[in-house]
């Protein structure tokens, strides 16, 4: 990795590397998308300082629902470091790593723009800030530093970075970075964000689908109305788009139909129909109506599977909402589709495989049929305990048991394993951790709403590894009277908070227990 005869020297930190985490992640398990988003990333130490959102959620969030703040100082240091560092003779490795340092410690968010500017600025040679881009990339050991070689590639590459940008690119934290680094500097730069976005499937997908707007490539376009809008975060992000980049509606009034174009069709009409959500939906989608019939005339005649079903069953709730009188259909053209839909779900066919992927040993199909069920009137509860036994730590069968707080504590203390959730807190935040973890929060952050119940679970989380789970546990607590409070539950969490290791958890314990020292602890019921 050279530019003439200026030559960098090689990484000499012992630590790994996020490029030997993305190849041993890519020999695994090939291209992506890689299990987990690629969490852990090889500086996730623990730290009580750590934020409870991964790297590309807060990116995803503060790209999209709030603003990006310039970091102008943050931005001149690094320029001040880069600039000094590719004047010299022969650059050393201690200025490489003083500004991998300096980047690590830095959003990169608000330092990129000014980064980009800066060199523009001060004519810096390009040869050497994309050597320097490359060594950042290859041997960055901490994700921000990792993410500005990425940026300083981009700015200088060309399609010699394109392997580099992919691979490093399938991690979801670096994703956005490697997006934009391929999009300014690859000479098809549809086909590279292509080739990205199909290796993941979280914000990364939603950053690099994004890129691919009013592409006129028939692969592309094709793929986004089939697979291309689905992501891990939310399908509304991308519905619109895929919906007008795709022609939803030209490729819906085809002669042939293929059923993963009819399915597409379908999850991209139901995302666009949540109106108000984080992105453009049905009202800014003008074939929008056009496309909601067409989809119903061809559903009709083809065989229904359990998530056809779910998606009449939604577009009927739909037609006949407050939004869809705004969308051009007279009063009569909308009670006709809500017949169209009302008929359609009430026929024995459409019924009846809804009844049997309840009986499926598919989790995922037995999963597509437990709200249609409920909205026919089809008995699926027996049959979620059922499952819930083979699978304890699907979040989404708890979920739609919920209603019942009873049953479903009974059922909880008799499946989870809440010994092996309580072995000790730790700074984990739980990203990308043990599903049952996940599970455990999911119950104690109900257990607000019925103060004095689920102990054994509150007691659990006390003790459980994850901050978050820790959190929920004192939140609960908070909604106990304070004159209710049982002797053992006041022990525990002075025990836990003794134990504590995260600052804010601990301080959230001693507020609590402060707020209870007014009236005396009883004991617990035998």
């Amino acid at each position: 990795m050279s530019a003439g005869t200026w030559r960098l020297p090689e990484g000499g930190d012992d630590r790994p590397t996020f490029l030997a985490h993305a190849m041993a992640l890519s020999a695994l398990h090939g291209q992506g998308p890689w299990p987990g988003e690629g969490y852990p990333l090889p500086d996730a130490a623990p730290d009580p300082e750590q934020p409870f959102l991964s790297g590309s959620v807060a990116d995803g969030i503060a790209t999209h629902h709030g603003s990006v703040r310039p970091d102008q100082s943050g931005a001149c240091l690094v320029a001040d470091q880069l600039q000094e560092l590719v004047a010299a003779g022969q650059p050393a490795g201690a200025g490489l790593d003083r500004l991998h340092d300096t980047l690590a410690d830095r959003s990169t968010l608000t330092i990129a723009d000014g980064v980009s500017d800066a060199i523009g600025d001060r004519n810096l040679p390009r040869d050497r800030v994309h050597a320097v881009g490359r060594w950042l990339a290859e041997y960055g050991v901490r994700r921000n530093a990792v993410a500005a070689g990425l940026v300083l590639t981009g700015l200088t590459g060309d399609d010699r970075d394109r392997d580099l940008l992919l691979l490093l690119g399938g991690l979801e934290d670096l994703t956005l970075y490697a997006a934009v680094a391929l999009r300014s500097s690859q000479p098809d730069p549809d086909q590279a964000m292509f080739d990205l976005a199909r290796r993941v499937r979280g914000w990364g997908r939603i950053h690099a689908v994004e890129r691919l707007r009013g592409s006129t490539d028939p692969a592309i376009r094709a793929w986004l109305l089939r697979e291309g809008f689905r992501n891990g975060v939310m399908n509304s992000y991308l519905a619109h788009l895929a919906a007008t980049t795709g022609d939803l509606y030209g490729a819906l009034a085809e002669t042939v139909v293929d059923d993963p174009l009819l399915d597409g069709a379908g999850d991209i009409l139901d995302a666009l129909c949540v109106t108000g959500g984080p992105a453009a939906d049905i009202t800014s989608y003008g074939d929008g109506p056009a496309a909601i019939e067409r989809y119903l005339t061809l559903s009709g005649p083809r065989p229904p599977t359990a998530a056809r079903v779910a998606v009449v069953l939604r577009l009927g709730r739909f037609i006949a909402s407050d939004p869809a009188a705004g969308l051009g259909w007279t009063a009569a053209d909308r009670a006709r589709l809500a017949l169209v839909c009302a008929s359609l779900t009430a026929r024995p066919a459409w019924r009846e495989v809804v009844d049997r992927a309840l009986n499926a040993a598919d989790l995922g199909v037995f999963r597509q049929a437990i709200w249609p069920a409920g909205q026919l009137g089809i008995p699926a509860r027996d049959r979620i305990r059922a499952r819930l036994r083979a699978d304890p730590s699907d979040g989404y069968l708890w979920q739609s048991l919920a209603d019942d707080i009873d049953e479903v504590l009974d059922l909880a203390y008799e499946l989870l394993p809440l010994a092996d959730l309580a072995t000790g807190p730790t700074t984990e935040t739980g990203i990308g951790g043990l599903r049952s973890d996940g599970v455990l929060d999911l119950l104690v952050s109900r257990l607000g709403q019925h103060p004095g119940k689920g102990w054994p679970l509150i007691r659990a989380a006390l003790g459980n590894r994850t901050i978050r789970n820790r959190n929920m546990a004192v939140r609960a607590l908070r909604a106990w009277p304070p004159d209710t409070i049982p002797a053992e539950v006041a022990r525990a969490v002075q025990a836990a908070h003794a134990a504590e290791p995260d600052p804010k958890v601990r301080d959230a314990m001693r507020r609590l227990l402060r707020q209870w020292t007014a009236r005396p602890p009883r004991r617990l019921a035998p």
